[in-house]
C-alpha cells in the first residue's frame, strides 16, 4: 500500500515554526515508510494547537475512518476533543489518542497494516468447492454481498472438477510433515491436498473452503491435513463451505499475516468456552498427532496443543455488518473424547460468556495466537461494521 496520509493541523496564523515542530515531535509515531505528510485527503489528523477544529473539518469526508492524535499541551487536546464529538454525531468512525504515548505507535503501525491488508484484499478470488453444508443454517453471505463490501469474488466449484483420482504422486514434503503409521491413510490425505491444490492453481484462487463430508462419504477420507496444509502455504483454507469463516480467514491473514484457526464451539459454562476443530493450520501449534476425523472416524485429522497463551476470538456475520471480537488467556484441561480432535480451553471475561449464550452469529469462531483486539477494532471501524 502508499503511505498513509497524516495532516498536520493548527490554529489559522500558525508560522512555519509550528508545524516543525511538530513534525519533530511526531518522528517516533511516524515511521517514514508508513506516513507521508499531506494537505488533502489525510487518514490521520494531528493536533498540533488549540483553533484548529474548522480546518479539521475541510478534511473530513462523511464515510471515511480517521485517527486522531493529540497531546495535552497547546490547546491540542481540546480541539481534538471538539472534532471528535462533531464525528460521533454525524456518525463518522474515529478514535482518539495521545500521540505521546505507545499506543500512538500500536494505532499507526495498525492502521497501515488494514489498509494495506484489505487493498490487497480487493480482488481476490476463494472458491467454495462443493455446497455449504446443510447444518450452517447462519453462516453464509450472498456473493453480492462479499463483491460489494470486500471486493472478493466467490467462484463455486462442483465436488466433479476435483480430481482426486488423477493424483498419482503426493509431495514427499507432505509425507514427511505429517509422518504416520498408517502410510495408506496418509497418502489418500495428500492426494486429496494435491488435487485441490491443482484447483487453486486452475482457477486462480487466494482461498477455498471445502464442503468436506461428501468426500468423507464419497471416499471414505478426509480434507483435514490437506486445508491444514494449504493454510501453513498461505492460502486460507476452511471447512463445511462456511464462507463467514472463509472471509474471515482471508481478512485476518491479509491484514495480520496469520491464517487462524476455524472451530467450533463445543461447550460454555460460566467462565470459559471450549473450542474444538480438525483442522487447525499445523505450524499454530507447539506439537500435534493425527487420529481419525471425529464425526466420521475415518481419514485422518490433528490434534494439537495451540502455541498461545492468550488468543483472540472473532466471527463475521452473514451480512458482513457485525464482527464479533474477544479475547481470553489458554486454559490447561483435560482432554475430552467427545469432542473434535484439536481442543482448546480459553477463560473469558463475563460479557465474552453473554455473547456465547445470549447473541452468537454463529458456530464456528476464528481463534488467532496473541491479542488482535486493537486492531481488529479499527477495522471495524474502516469497513463500517458493528463490532459485538
Amino acid at each position: 500500500m502508499d503511505k498513509l496520509r497524516a495532516k498536520l493541523l493548527a490554529f489559522p496564523a500558525a508560522d512555519i515554526n509550528t508545524f516543525s515542530k511538530g513534525k519533530k515531535r511526531l518522528q517516533k509515531v511516524f515511521h517514514r515508510d508508513r506516513v507521508e505528510y499531506v494537505d488533502k485527503d489525510p487518514e490521520i489528523l494531528v493536533f498540533l494547537t488549540g483553533g484548529s477544529e474548522r480546518v479539521a473539518l475541510q478534511s473530513v469526508r462523511e464515510n471515511g475512518f480517521y485517527l486522531l492524535l493529540a497531546t495535552g499541551t497547546d490547546n491540542s487536546w481540546a480541539a481534538a476533543t471538539e472534532v471528535k464529538a462533531w464525528m460521533n454525531q454525524n456518525r463518522i468512525s474515529s478514535l482518539l489518542v495521545d500521540f505521546t504515548s505507545f499506543k500512538a505507535i500500536e494505532m499507526v503501525e495498525y492502521l497501515h497494516a488494514i489498509k494495506s491488508g484489505l487493498n490487497r484484499l480487493k480482488g481476490q478470488r476463494f472458491g467454495l468447492i462443493g455446497e455449504a453444508s446443510d447444518w450452517l443454517v447462519n453462516s453464509n453471505i450472498d456473493p453480492f454481498i462479499i463483491k460489494t463490501k470486500l471486493g472478493v469474488e466467490q467462484i463455486d466449484i462442483p465436488w466433479s472438477k476435483v480430481n482426486v483420482d488423477d493424483v498419482r504422486e503426493v509431495a514427499p514434503e507432505y509425507m514427511a510433515f505429517f509422518k504416520h503409521s498408517d502410510t495408506k491413510s496418509l497418502r489418500e490425505t495428500g492426494r486429496v491436498y494435491e488435487a485441490i491444490s491443482k484447483v487453486v492453481q486452475d482457477y486462480a484462487l487466494n482461498a477455498v473452503t471445502v464442503e468436506c463430508f461428501s468426500l468423507v462419504t464419497s471416499r471414505k477420507t478426509t480434507a483435514c491435513l490437506g486445508l491444514s496444509k494449504l493454510s501453513m502455504d498461505g492460502i486460507p483454507a476452511g471447512c463445511e463451505g462456511d464462507t463467514c469463516s472463509m472471509l474471515g480467514m482471508m481478512l485476518v491473514k491479509e491484514m495480520f499475516g496469520i491464517v487462524p484457526w476455524i472451530a467450533n464451539v463445543t461447550h460454555v459454562n460460566s467462565n470459559r468456552v471450549l473450542f474444538s476443530h480438525c483442522t487447525i493450520p499445523a505450524n499454530l501449534l507447539v506439537d500435534f498427532e493425527l487420529n481419525t476425523h471425529f464425526e466420521s472416524g475415518k481419514g485422518l485429522a490433528i490434534k494439537g496443543n495451540l502455541k498461545a497463551d492468550e488468543v483472540t476470538i472473532l466471527r463475521l456475520d452473514h451480512t458482513l455488518s457485525k464482527l464479533f471480537v474477544g479475547t481470553g488467556k489458554v486454559l490447561d484441561e483435560p482432554y475430552q473424547k467427545m469432542g473434535c480432535r484439536t481442543q482448546l480451553a480459553v477463560a473469558v471475561p463475563p460479557n465474552v460468556i453473554d455473547y456465547f449464550t445470549n447473541a452468537p452469529l454463529g458456530n464456528h469462531h476464528l481463534i488467532v495466537p496473541g491479542n488482535l483486539s486493537l486492531g481488529l477494532d479499527i477495522a471495524a471501524r474502516i469497513l463500517r461494521m458493528e463490532r459485538v
